[in-house]
């Protein structure tokens, strides 16, 4: 995820907050049928307003629902709180979009004052001059998501999170999750896949995940998990089936975030298995 796309504003003196509801609509809404939609927030907020040259953090939200054909439909509202709940882990589901927009927005703007504000205030009576303020100070978030009907009217919900907090480097990861377009509930390994299965599912994995290290590394010399380990990958952990995975259209796909099987210099591992392989090891999923 590039940092360049938050708009590069000049320090304000107060927060700076604008919302658009409504949008990104893929399609009109129509009678009985949910429309996939969604709402964003930027937010600038200095950690001291009152001093030139405050550090700030930048905030951007972007958040995928559904907005319900009618007050009756109480599916779409199910779907709703569990894309909030995979969209932010903490206690807002059931939060209208635009109040749970907000309340993410605030939870990060008073993490980052919480975090560092006592630090700052620190440097500045101890007269550091403004050149001497660690960058560290400026922080960066952004939720993305996106929501999109997968095998059998699941619905494919992909969440990801950039932050720069004054660390070694920014880092990125994702959050997927499979909703039962009849219950509204998140889909778990331990209903999609059968049991029993997991060794075999991991070999499936393993297949794709050498066939990606050799792409990458521009090599077809990998062929085994120690020619993997050679690379860099599974030096501190066996292959397993991780809870980010996509009932997709034409197969299973699997996220391995930064640091699950590689170093973060190796990025992430997305890894689809086609359905003419794993479908045996796959439990009945629901159809709407």
């Amino acid at each position: 995820m590039k940092k360049n796309i938050f708009l590069r504003v000049a320090i304000m003196l107060c927060p700076v907050i604008s919302f658009m509801t409504s949008g990104c609509v893929e399609k009109k809404q129509t009678a009985g049928k949910p429309v996939v939609t969604s709402i964003q927030a930027d937010t600038t907020v200095s950690l001291k307003p009152d001093i030139d040259q405050s550090p700030t953090c930048q905030i951007h939200l972007d958040f995928m629902y559904l907005k319900p054909y009618s007050e009756s439909d109480s599916i779409s509202q199910k779907i709703n709180a569990t894309l909030q709940r995979a969209f932010f882990k903490s206690n807002l589901a059931g939060l209208s979009p635009e109040i749970f927009i907000d309340s993410v927005r605030q939870r990060y703007v008073s993490g980052y004052k919480n975090d560092l504000l006592k630090y700052y205030e620190a440097d500045l009576h101890n007269k550091v001059s403004a050149e001497d303020i660690p960058q560290w100070y400026n922080y960066e978030y952004e939720i993305t998501s996106e929501l999109n009907a997968g095998r059998d009217s699941i619905w494919n919900y992909t969440v990801t999170t950039f932050q720069n907090t004054g660390g070694a480097h920014p880092n990125t990861w994702g959050k997927w999750t499979n909703i039962d377009p009849t219950t509204g509930s998140e889909l778990t390994k331990k209903e999609v896949f059968a049991p029993g299965a997991d060794a075999t599912i991991c070999n499936l994995i393993l297949k794709q995940l050498i066939n990606e290290a050799n792409t990458r590394l521009e090599t077809d010399t990998i062929s085994c998990i120690e020619g993997l380990q050679a690379a860099g990958i599974l030096l501190d952990t066996d292959l397993y089936i991780p809870d980010n995975f996509l009932l997709q259209e034409d197969g299973v796909t699997f996220l391995y975030n930064r640091y699950e099987i590689a170093p973060y210099s190796m990025g992430d591992f997305q890894l689809t298995v086609p359905y003419t392989e794993i479908e045996t090891f796959l439990q009945n999923t629901p159809h709407r």
